[in-house]
């Protein structure tokens, strides 16, 4: 997948953030307007989700919700790109008009799914 977007994205352009292990990535409630991806290091969510490089953060909850609602934080040193979501939505919108809204449909039946899991536990 993270091929499949730089080969979409200018890379380069997009800022990037750097977290030490223990801080968070991730808040619970913070908007979903930017998507990280973690480029290298290492991270765990609330409901013990693991994260490595290349591996994009809470992906189908940034596109199903307007907010997070699994915390992630990091378990080393990480170093994050921030994708906008608005920059996602442009790149996928290249491939058809239909190809953001069915991702963001898709997204949201897994996160429905999934929460509504992790909540009947």
């Amino acid at each position: 997948m993270l091929e499949l977007l730089k080969s979409m994205i200018d890379w380069n352009a997009q800022p990037s953030l750097e977290a030490e292990a223990g801080a968070s990535i991730i808040a619970s409630g913070e908007p979903t307007a930017l998507i990280f991806c973690l480029e290298t290091g290492t991270a765990t969510d609330g409901e013990g989700r693991a994260y490595g490089d290349g591996d994009l953060i809470g992906f189908c909850e940034a596109l199903a919700l307007d907010r997070y609602n699994t915390p992630v934080t990091a378990t080393s040193t990480c170093k994050l790109i921030a994708i906008r979501q608005e920059t996602l939505e442009t790149a996928l919108n290249r491939g058809g008009k239909l190809v953001w809204p069915l991702s963001r449909s898709i997204a949201s039946d897994i996160t429905r799914r999934r929460l509504g899991r992790w909540e009947a536990a």
